[in-house]
């Protein structure tokens, strides 16, 4: 008895139906990691296996174990709190029971902090997935512990060249500019423009804020999109942030947030009373952004999938753990579009 469909299993793994059947069937070969991937979430899931396929099994269960550690903003932004759950969970079956994977969090304007975490992990883990901004202190500390031979993967935000083994999260040029083909679809092509990101030498959403930018420029689009402001990814920063920016802007007709702490902002919004009035497009996901679609808040989200993010995060630990002549991985996630209708 199967009481899991492939359909399940492929979106726990973050793979497609087809591998799913090739690996639960034996139809076709397929890589050991992503075989073990779908075992595990097979598994996970509560999938039944025969006596007969219990050889089907065996990659999973024998699949080489590695150290890995996380340095993420902080859990209690919602966003970076399912993303947590969702790198845990895709992290279950390549790590010993006392070796579990190690979680971190600081403030994104910790710089000193952070450096100080990345070399503190380094002495226990083999691979670290870091999200912070993309500042000189910080590259220094991946450049030392990469030189001891510790694998560090940039993880949503690249930084720039420092040594570190690869970059896995949205393309963020496409980001940008889908939002702003969201905002000429469903604004009046008039007023003013709010951005709010979370800091500037956040290097994925400064792309975003360009890239932005760059598509309005090009249609010439009777838009005057104002100075970033920003919210820390810090949900009361950006509340703050986001009650000041229309208390000053009363002629503002669209906000972009492709930042952290959208509660905050969200929340401003509502406390206005202007929510109809602003086209609101963010990133997402994050906690209870289905009502907030219902009830107007915001118009559309840019949704990073994090099943499918987290489960190529994993995949290129063990890749430059296991197989460490690959080079540089780069690895864009894919993002889905929500709106009212199919939140």
């Amino acid at each position: 008895m199967k009481n899991s469909t492939i359909r399940d299993i492929a979106r726990e793994a973050g793979v497609g139906v087809a591998t799913v059947d090739r690996v639960l069937n034996r139809r076709a070969p397929v890589r050991q990691e992503t075989a073990g991937k779908v075992l595990a979430a097979a598994q996970r899931l509560g999938y039944r296996f025969a006596p007969a396929d219990a050889a089907v099994v065996a990659p999973a269960e024998c699949a080489a174990k590695i150290k890995m550690g996380f340095i993420l903003l902080p859990g209690d932004y919602s966003f970076y709190g399912s993303f947590c759950d969702q790198l845990r969970r895709q992290a279950a079956p390549w790590h010993d029971d006392d070796h579990p994977p190690e979680f971190c969090f600081h403030a994104i304007d910790a710089i000193e902090e952070t450096a100080a975490k990345i070399r503190d992990l380094a002495t226990r883990v083999e691979v670290i997935g870091l999200v912070a901004l993309d500042n000189a202190l910080i590259r220094h500390a991946v450049a030392e512990v990469t030189r001891k031979g510790v694998k560090v993967f940039a993880l949503l935000s690249d930084l720039s060249p420092c040594g570190h083994s690869g970059y896995i999260g949205l393309d963020n040029r496409k980001a940008g500019r889908t939002a702003a083909w969201a905002v000429e679809k469903l604004g009046h092509n008039v007023g003013e423009i709010g951005i709010i990101i979370g800091d500037n030498q956040f290097s994925c959403q400064e792309t975003c804020e360009i890239s932005f930018r760059s598509y309005l420029r090009e249609r010439a689009l009777d838009y005057q999109v104002l100075e970033p402001i920003r919210s820390r990814e810090n949900i009361d920063c950006g509340y703050q942030a986001t009650r000041k920016l229309l208390l000053a802007h009363p002629d503002l007709t669209v906000i972009y947030a492709p930042c952290g702490g959208i509660e905050g902002v969200v929340a401003a919004l509502q406390e206005s009373g202007r929510q109809q009035a602003i086209t609101m497009v963010c990133h997402g996901p994050f906690h209870q952004h289905p009502l907030a679609l219902i009830n107007g808040e915001i118009d559309l989200i840019i949704n990073h999938r994090l099943a499918e993010l987290s489960a190529q995060v994993i995949d290129a630990f063990r890749q430059s753990v296991l197989q460490p002549a690959h080079g540089f991985i780069h690895l864009n996630s894919a993002f889905e579009l929500l709106t009212p209708e199919n939140c």
